[in-house]
């Protein structure tokens, strides 16, 4: 694990996309459906359990984008222990005074994919499991008490500008790259 003084970048994605769905493809098409009435433990733990992590914490498995920006940082200067890329859960245990920004990678943060916008209207009437997760990322309380930059990216970036969600959490110093 980091220390309590954080890592100075710390990259990650919602739950639903830091998940491997037990290896199976179908599963996976719960990120889409709306949450109904189940609680939130329930679903992150029968449907989309954390990926695997190392010693430290530290995620086994991200996103592509997630990877290919911890190998940049890497070749330009930041050392290994300055860059974690992790599940959401564990933001708590990365992210403190000395993180100087989030970035989190983003597939469908506001529930708008095809995949979302059918599911979650045929499957639970409501917002999207990607939605709430990603929201659920945005406002994680370490990133509320220590305030680093947070970058948002990834294929589903321009939706937060499209749905104008943004404005809402500019006190978070939310920004996203398009």
């Amino acid at each position: 694990m980091a220390s309590r003084s954080g890592v100075k970048v710390v990259l990650t994605a919602s739950a639903t996309e830091m998940s491997n769905f037990y290896d199976n493809p179908f599963i996976a098409f719960v990120a889409g459906f709306a949450k109904g009435p189940l609680p939130l433990w329930l679903l992150r733990r029968k449907l989309y359990p954390p990926v695997e992590r190392d010693g430290g914490g530290r995620a086994k498995y991200a996103p592509y984008g997630l990877r290919k920006v911890e190998a940049v940082l890497l070749q330009n200067g930041f050392d290994a222990s300055e860059v974690a890329v992790v599940h959401p859960i564990d933001l708590d245990c990365f992210v403190g005074p000395n993180t100087k920004a989030v970035g989190i990678s983003s597939m469908d943060p506001t529930g708008m994919g095809y995949v979302s916008k059918t599911y979650s209207s045929i499957v639970g009437g409501g917002e999207s499991m990607n939605a709430i997760e990603f929201r659920s990322v945005v406002k994680h309380r370490s990133i509320r008490t220590y305030k680093p930059k947070v970058i948002v990216g990834g294929f589903g970036a321009w939706q937060l500008e499209r749905k104008k969600v943004v404005e809402p959490w500019r006190g978070l110093r939310v920004h996203w790259s398009k």
